[in-house]
């Protein structure tokens, strides 16, 4: 009888370390590589308000704020809020770099690595007024329409303000 409790606290163990490491790896980040596929992602977001990030791991602004846009979708996502990270990282660490920082931070739904192979396209796409800097965030209503722009970091309440706005 012993020995079956021991099998058993061993299966139990064993299935909790899968998911352990599952959960650790199971980050997807899809790649955004043009202005239509681009297009379909906030398309994607039509009746409920979305709030898009652009960001990078290098990034010291971007990184503070991280935490309070996870905690902000935490918070409303049941409520039609949608947040959109895009990285604009460096291809060569998306798998490393960028996966490992997603998974620290508790990201458990679907992000994307921005491969635009002209920058200008998606700055002139988003904003004919974004110069590229980064954190760069863009608040949209339900409809579609980007009603506001931020560049810079801001805090969770500010974010929270804006999204309060268009729910």
């Amino acid at each position: 009888m012993r020995h079956v409790r021991i099998l058993k606290f061993a299966s139990v163990l064993s299935l909790l370390s899968f998911l352990a490491v599952s959960n650790q790896y199971s980050q997807e980040v899809k790649q955004i590589n043009s202005i239509d596929e681009l297009r379909t992602v906030l398309d994607s977001g039509k009746g409920k308000v979305m709030l898009v990030n652009y960001w990078a791991t290098w990034c010291v602004p971007c990184v503070k704020e991280f935490p309070e846009l996870v905690r902000l979708y935490a918070a409303y996502k049941e409520k039609g809020f949608e947040l959109v990270f895009i990285s604009l990282d460096d291809l060569i660490d998306k798998d490393t770099k960028l996966k490992s920082f997603l998974s620290k931070q508790g990201v458990d739904f679907a992000t994307y690595f921005g491969n635009f192979p002209k920058p200008e396209v998606l700055m002139d796409f988003m904003d004919k007024n974004w110069q590229g800097e980064i954190p760069a965030t863009f608040i949209i209503d339900k409809e579609g329409n980007t009603v506001k722009t931020i560049f810079g970091s801001r805090s969770y309440e500010e974010f929270e303000t804006e999204i309060l706005k268009l729910m």
